[in-house]
């Protein structure tokens, strides 16, 4: 129950207003997303001696968030450059000063990409063609996805995926999130089509099989996050939200999604 408040909580102080509202309120949200899943994630990852780097890495996804707000894929290739070469930099300074080590600056430099760089990719597709639907397309099938994984896993799961990585983890799960994310995506596109322009003019069929896509792309998202804490010891990668831990812990099947939505976007229209 405790599990369950907590996601109804966080989709009615995140979900709701970026679904009925503009743009900016989605790019607003993301930074809060973005902001918490990076400090998390240097936070798990570095040593206290290196805060400096986790700073700048914090500091840099600010350009690579205004990058994707406007539309420049370019430059948020080009913010990723030069924040991981100015990391780089003060690492060579800190270690000289033995206050970090290689480790510590290879993290910092990771970040950059996972999780601020993936999640990036979601205001790029908020802001394209279409962009509102497929947000919500990528959002819900993901949601959905953790639901079916969950409940079809907790119930009549016996094989596991991944025992080291995850030992929860079931192939009954696997296909239960699946068959959850195919059934939200075919039930959004009929509803959508009733009410609102939808230019990409894909079937049932397409769309069903996208959200079986966004299934194995929630569990590769779910089980990175879970490599990062076997690694480094921990059992979340923050206490943030209750039942949940932190906001890396709630958000770490959705970092790969928006990338593959993007870019399958920009072949589609």
């Amino acid at each position: 129950m405790k599990r369950i408040l907590s996601a109804l909580a966080l989709v009615l102080i995140l979900a709701v207003p970026v679904i009925i509202g503009p743009q900016w309120v989605f790019f607003a949200a993301a930074h809060v997303v973005i902001y918490v899943s990076l400090f998390e994630f240097y936070n798990v990852c570095l040593d206290r001696g290196s805060r400096p780097l986790m700073w700048t890495g914090i500091v840099g996804a600010t350009a690579l968030m205004w990058s994707a707000y406007i539309l420049r894929l370019d430059l948020v290739y080009f913010s990723i450059s030069i924040v991981s070469l100015v990391i780089i930099i003060l690492g060579l300074y800190l270690y000289e000063r033995k206050s970090s080590d290689l480790k510590d600056v290879i993290f910092a430099v990771s970040g950059m990409i996972y999780p601020s760089g993936l999640l990036c990719f979601w205001i790029l597709l908020r802001n394209g063609e279409d962009g509102r639907f497929w947000m919500i397309f990528g959002l819900l099938c993901t949601f959905a996805s953790d639901i079916g994984a969950y409940y079809v896993g907790k119930t009549l799961g016996r094989h596991g995926i991944a025992p080291i990585l995850s030992p929860k983890k079931t192939w009954e799960g696997l296909f239960g999130g699946v068959f959850f994310s195919a059934v939200a995506a075919i039930l959004l596109a009929l509803t959508w089509k009733i009410w609102l322009p939808f230019n990409a003019g894909l079937g049932l069929v397409t769309l069903g099989t996208i959200g079986c896509c966004i299934a194995l792309l929630d569990l590769t998202g779910d089980l990175t996050a879970s490599m990062i804490k076997r690694d480094r010891k921990v059992k979340d990668m923050g206490n943030l939200i209750p039942g949940h831990g932190g906001m890396l812990d709630r958000m770490d099947g959705i970092v790969p999604v928006g990338m593959v939505l993007y870019f399958l976007t920009k072949a589609l229209y």
